[in-house]
């Protein structure tokens, strides 16, 4: 576990420095350090570890008079209105065939307003954005890592490269436990939103200090009223982001401009709720209700107020409290996705003013894609020519993702940890199944699994049940996005 233990002896020599300093007399001079201290050090990485945290975006006021949530309030969450705001600009029109009549009235820009983000400890409430209470994020054996790092025998692009060394930065969350535990999924995450359909030649000017449009009447303005308008809320309970990373680094050589030299990524995105979701039932049950919103995803659109007849962002008003049942319910979601790796970069590119996200398209060219396809003993069993260790790809899933790691630490046993390497994504939402054998997903089929579950504000109207679903074995061979009109 080579990697890892960069970023445990860098913690081990800040450790040693700190306190070195704190048990230094104040009547020395500063000392030099002896080589052979300085050989025992390395600067590859930075350890993180958020101890009992939390946050939320409130409204500015809340910075002097102390947050809602210690003021003994009533729905402290309606003064969750600090927003993020998004103002897509959108495409240039002018050489459309239509009339400019007819032009005018189809240009339409989007405005949104991200509010009251918030990370805390889950609790069993899935209709409450933020829970106050503080949540410990890795441990000190398996911290966050913000690092530097050297992957060998690298090939990319067309057969004329050779492989090589690519140097990366990445940023990394605690690995994923190969045996689960509870302490794990402990994250919730909230927020709500506003957004309008604006038209085209409405006013884009913004107030630098509160960044919102400027607008002279916003009660009146047409294009922020409510039937212009979509308002929801997004909670998720039970969140665990553990074996993430993202690694940047500069892409090889390549006969496509666009890809060549330029920054590449290789991402893991694991949203991950629950580890055994197997044996997931759906009673129309208080009892089953809690136990279910306990590990789930839920997005809903009923208010009980609308707070404002436009948005807090332009008259300060409170945020809007939310049905407490409505909604689309995704339980025990499990979310694993490979976005490029090291063989088949993603890449941030640009053509004239117009930008590119591309997942490059993986060459016919056997050193590489053999790094990233997956050996199928019931689609490949039968062709002998194909030898199964020559194929490195896998699926990540919950329980599996890529090669485990083992950390064997002095006096405290053996830890392992799942793998990050894997080139398959999959996404499962309730009662789902898992091969040990092949790694491969099964969503239940009984009458009574759940998964995925609509709600509705009025209680003589039973909920529907959809059942579970698992996407299993994705693999990317190309994806691009391109803006135009910029």
């Amino acid at each position: 576990m080579t990697e890892y233990g960069i970023g445990l002896n860098f913690r081990k020599s800040c450790l040693a420095a700190l306190v070195g300093m704190l048990l230094s007399s104040p009547a020395y001079a500063l000392q030099n350090l002896s080589d052979e201290h300085l050989a025992n050090t390395t600067g590859e990485g930075i350890a993180l570890l958020p101890e009992n945290f939390k946050m939320v975006f409130q409204r500015p006021n809340d910075v002097s008079a102390a947050s809602s949530y210690t003021r003994n309030l009533d729905n402290p969450e309606q003064y969750d209105t600090g927003f993020i705001r998004i103002i897509p600009v959108g495409e240039n029109y002018d050489n459309l065939t239509l009339s400019q009549t007819d032009a005018a009235n189809q240009r339409t820009k989007a405005d949104i307003f991200i509010y009251g983000l918030a990370l805390s400890e889950t609790n069993n409430n899935i209709n409450q954005r933020y829970s106050n209470q503080g949540f410990d994020w890795g441990s000190a054996a398996n911290p966050w890592l913000f690092r530097a790092g050297t992957d060998e025998n690298i090939r990319q692009f067309e057969s004329t490269n050779a492989a090589t060394d690519i140097s990366y930065i990445s940023l990394e969350a605690p690995l994923a436990k190969v045996d689960a535990d509870d302490q794990d999924n402990n994250i919730k995450l909230g927020l709500w939103l506003d957004a309008f359909s604006r038209s085209w030649n409405s006013s884009n000017k913004v107030d630098p200090i509160t960044g919102a449009p400027v607008t002279t009447n916003a009660a009146n303005d047409p294009d922020l009223l409510k039937n212009q308008r979509i308002r929801l809320q997004l909670v998720a309970n039970g969140l665990s982001l553990s074996g993430s990373q993202v690694r940047l680094f500069q892409t090889m050589p390549s006969t496509n401009a666009v890809e060549s030299q330029t920054l590449g990524m290789a991402s893991l995105i694991r949203l991950n709720t629950n580890d055994n979701p197997e044996a997931l039932i759906y009673e129309n049950t208080q009892a089953n209700k809690e136990l279910l919103n306990a590990r789930g995803l839920r997005i809903s659109t009923a208010t009980l107020n609308d707070g404002t007849a436009v948005t807090p962002a332009l008259d300060r008003s409170l945020a809007p409290i939310f049905h407490a049942e409505e909604g689309l319910y995704l339980y025990s979601p499990n979310i694993n996705l490979v976005l490029g790796n090291m063989h088949q970069p993603f890449i941030l590119g640009s053509e004239g003013q117009n930008i590119i996200l591309e997942v490059t398209r993986i060459p016919n060219v056997p050193e590489i894609y053999k790094q990233i396809y997956t050996y199928y003993a019931d689609i490949d069993g039968d062709n002998t020519e194909i030898n199964p260790a020559d194929y490195k790809g896998s699926t990540c899933n919950v329980a599996y993702c890529g090669s485990n790691i083992s950390q064997v630490l002095s006096g405290a046993g053996t830890t392992n940890y799942q793998g990050t390497n894997a080139t398959h994504s999959s996404i499962s939402i309730g009662s789902v199944t898992r091969d040990p054998t092949t790694n491969l997903l099964k969503a239940n089929t009984a009458s009574n699994s759940t998964g995925v579950v609509f709600r509705s504000p009025h209680a003589t109207t039973a909920p529907v049940n959809l059942g579970s679903v698992a996407i299993d074995g994705v693999l990317i061979q190309h994806l691009k996005f391109k803006t135009t009109g910029l």
